[in-house]
């Protein structure tokens, strides 16, 4: 069968990048297989069954200082009874502790350290992340073909498995929670279609396991249960009735169902009470949702991470909805309930861009629901001779832009993961180097890339002769304020810089910052980030050009050390006015 062999295609194409491209058991410190969040989602394992010490973690502070898998603590925080109690809840673990097993079991063996981070530690974790990634596309597989035939379901599969940043997901980064996730929906959908046909105690069994366990990994996930509720919905009182009926008709199955995501879902506040003498615990501390006003535009559109900025063959999967509402789906209203719930939820949380992600992560674990509206698509434009000459090109064009923004992430260095910008991104797209100025559009909106004709200067140079130094104990410069031309042009402000050692966290690098004002109100800021463009031990003059307008009629320049670190100083600070004329 055709998808037998898409698949086998998929599950190897993950394997080399898993195991050849970017092999991250064999890379060190944050870019290790287990670091940042997956650190933290495993960090329960050793300390539990390696070092007996859930609560002081006395043994991080060593692991830090030798693994370095993130800069700091940031797995864990302290509670008020003065315990540490882990940020992310257990579920993860949980599912990666056959990785651990096998890790730990290597470790006795082959004489490495017994700690939880060494060698056998990461690749057991990774050969893991691995087969879960096999395991999802396995079952992606079985469920598009319990509904479509097998040729659609061959292209799902590679549209799904290599045209999307699960392709990320579930083969460099494989021991994030999404790729787990992605396996829990399908094998979700996989036990709910069955359970409907033939009810019994062991898919009973199976849901309220599945429906904890996803819950227990990724709190918001708790929204799995309406698949095996509202599977087959239709928009009528007479399905509600029934299901209602259904319901009340099998309540032992659905009772024992929910005693299953109970006693799972348990697990976690019997940790909390463990940890912290609580039995509710809001790990996440600032971090936390806007219901009321979630980023959908940012989440679906920005340039910094945005789904279908990153993922633009998901479009297919969203006009799927469509095709599936005029077909009369049985599953169009179960699934598109699900999809609604999972972006608004996913796009509610303030760090809607998840971090330093390829696009939205949090949104790879509902593509086994996706893969459904999908496969409507892909059905209707194959009767209707489409396929071969409008979509073919498309998403052969979306396969290479995903493995272009997977090798920019890893190996080509173009993408810089959460702090990517609109101009930046358009700047950049299928190319393999980039420029100084380019760079540039990471923390301005445009870039003056010609030589400059013609100036007029607006302050006299800034201390010519000494320099400024901000430090951790001078975080701010003196305020330069200025008038303009009330002219349109270009505003280019440039100052000397020397550095020793170089601040490597973006939100830490110093910023030259330029306020516009318009009748005395700030209008616009526009930033440069300087230590992004210096390598240590470096001295080099560096520039910002802001075009401006005649209604802006002043301009403060003024450099703020952002809780930097590193000592950075500065002279010869100008600005100028030119026209823009190339």
């Amino acid at each position: 069968m055709l998808s037998k062999v898409t698949l086998w295609i998929s599950i190897f194409i993950m394997g080399i990048l898993n195991f050849v491209y970017y092999p991250k058991h064999e890379k060190q410190a944050t870019e290790a297989t287990i670091s940042w969040d997956v650190s933290g989602y495993y960090m329960y394992l050793p300390a539990f069954f390696i070092y007996g010490d859930a609560k002081t973690c006395a043994f991080a502070p060593e692991i830090l200082k030798k693994y370095r898998p993130t800069p700091d603590f940031q797995q864990a925080f302290k509670a008020p009874n003065g315990n540490y109690v882990f940020k992310y809840s257990i579920g993860q673990a949980i599912a990666m502790s056959p990785g651990f097993f096998a890790g730990h079991l290597a470790s006795s063996i082959f004489d490495y350290p017994i700690d939880g981070f060494s060698y056998p530690y990461q690749l057991g974790i990774s050969i893991w992340g691995f087969i879960i990634t096999a395991l999802g596309l396995y079952f992606l597989r079985r469920i598009l073909l319990d509904k479509f035939d097998d040729v659609t379901t061959s292209i799902c599969i590679l549209v799904i498995g290599l045209g999307t940043n699960y392709t990320e997901y579930g083969g460099i980064t494989n021991s994030m929670q999404h790729n787990y996730l992605f396996l829990g929906y399908a094998l979700l959908i996989f036990v709910t279609d069955r359970f409907y046909k033939q009810p019994s105690y062991t898919f009973a069994i199976l849901l309220g396991t599945l429906c904890g366990w996803m819950a227990l990994t990724r709190p918001t996930e708790i929204i799995a249960v309406l698949i095996p509720l509202i599977w087959g919905m239709q928009l009528n009182l007479s399905w509600l009735k029934d299901r209602i009926l259904y319901i009340i008709k099998l309540w032992p199955y659905y009772l024992l169902a929910v005693m299953c995501t109970a006693l799972i879902g348990m697990i976690q506040p019997m940790y909390w009470h463990y940890a912290a003498d609580q039995w509710i615990v809001y790990s996440y501390e600032d971090q936390g949702f806007s219901f009321l006003r979630p980023h959908l535009i940012d989440g679906l559109f920005s340039g910094r991470a945005g789904w279908l900025m990153y993922t633009p063959v998901m479009i297919f999967a969203l006009l799927g909805f469509g095709v599936a509402y005029f077909k009369k789906s049985n599953f169009l209203w179960s699934l598109g309930i699900v999809t609604l719930a999972s972006l608004y939820l996913t796009f509610a949380w303030d760090i809607w861009w998840y971090g330093g992600s390829i696009g939205q992560r949090a949104l790879v674990q509902i593509y086994p629901i996706l893969s459904f509206p999908l496969a409507y698509l892909i059905e209707y434009l194959f009767k209707t001779k489409l396929l071969k000459w409008l979509i073919f090109p498309v998403i052969s064009i979306c396969f290479v832009y995903n493995i272009w923004l997977i090798h920019q992430a890893h190996k080509g260095g173009l993408l810089v993961a959460g702090e990517m910008t609109f101009a930046y991104l358009k700047k950049i797209a299928f190319k393999i180097t980039r420029s100084s100025e380019d760079l540039k559009l990471l923390d301005t909106d445009s870039t003056f890339d010609y030589p400059i004709l013609k100036s007029e200067d607006l302050i006299s140079t800034y201390k010519q002769d000494s320099m400024t130094c901000l430090r951790d104990t001078i975080q701010f410069s003196p305020t330069l304020s200025f008038v303009t031309p009330k002219k349109e042009g270009w505003l280019r402000v440039s100052a000397n810089y020397v550095i020793k050692d170089k601040e490597w966290e973006s939100w830490r690098m110093t910023q030259l910052m330029v306020r516009l004002y318009r009748d005395g109100k700030v209008d616009d800021t526009q930033v440069l980030r300087v230590q992004r463009y210096m390598d240590p031990n470096q001295a080099k003059t560096l520039h910002i050009d802001i075009p401006i307008s005649s209604t802006i009629d002043s301009i403060q320049v003024q450099h703020w050390h952002a809780d930097g670190k590193t000592e950075l100083c500065f002279n010869g600070l100008k600005a100028i006015y030119h026209s823009g004329q190339k």
